[in-house]
């Protein structure tokens, strides 16, 4: 699970989602080929296989301020024992290798390419829960 992940990579599950994102989330994806470009480095989301992985009915908002223990928390509070619910979270499902490469770069993405982007990504959400903290 992402949780065991975030501690086996030294940090507790009060880390935050910045503190983890570089070294969990961005190390998950970083031998994968991205679908979308065919470049190394994929969104955690596309590094995960199996039933671990589907289309979302739900986007959760939340902040990268937020402890990583505190979102488990949440989403296993709300799902329940539903272990076939999918949730939409951008930093998982967005491809950091590409943000960090842009900003590196120095590039700032123009509000209307980043609307459609995340409009196209969470599309087939249902339902979007609000995780305050």
């Amino acid at each position: 699970s992402f949780i065991k992940e975030v501690i086996s990579a030294g940090h507790g599950r009060n880390a935050s989602v910045r503190e983890v994102e570089a070294d969990v989330i961005r190390k998950k994806g970083e031998s994968i080929l991205c679908p979308r470009d065919a470049r190394p480095g994929t969104s955690y989301a596309d590094a995960v296989s199996g039933p671990d992985a589907a289309q979302s009915e739900f986007m959760l908002s939340y902040s990268w301020g937020y402890a990583v223990g505190s979102i488990a928390d949440t989403l296993t509070d709300f799902l329940g024992s539903h272990e076939h619910k999918y949730v939409w979270i951008c930093c998982l499902c967005i491809n950091q290798h590409r943000v960090k490469e842009a900003q590196a770069a120095g590039h700032v993405v123009p509000f209307g390419i980043f609307r459609k982007a995340f409009s196209q990504r969470v599309e087939g959400v249902s339902h979007i829960l609000a995780m305050m903290s």
